[in-house]
Parts: structure tokens; sequence; C-alpha cells
């Protein structure tokens, strides 16, 4: 996803929680969880893109007969 369509979708999300009727502390609650996944999410593409750099070095190469 480029970073535009998820910042767009970013903003609506946080968008639909300042509209929903919570209480500020379930509120609070729901932006630091949406935030914390957020946060694994991004650890998690960054090891992938890491381990897919890296998995270039491992390749052998074919042996053509």
């Amino acid at each position: 996803m480029r970073k535009a369509n998820r910042n767009a979708f970013r903003s609506e999300i946080y968008k639909v929680l300042e509209n929903a009727r919570l209480s500020e502390s379930d509120r609070l609650t729901a932006i630091n969880a949406m935030q914390d996944a957020e946060a694994i999410v991004n650890a998690l593409l960054w090891v992938q893109d890491k381990i897919s750099a890296v998995g270039h070095y491992f390749l052998r190469p074919s042996l053509k007969h």
C-alpha cells in the first residue's frame, strides 16, 4: 500500500474512533491499541524487508547441465 493511501486510511480510522460513542478512557485505550498494532506491523514489515534483502545472498547458483 502506498504511503499516501496508508495515511488516508489511518486518518479515517482515527476519525471513526473520535466520532464513536465511547467514554474518554475507552477512546484513549482504543487509540493506544491502534498505535501499538501499527508499531507491531511496522516492525514485522521491517523484518520482512531485511530478510528479503539478505535472502539473495543465500540463493544457490543453478547448475546447468
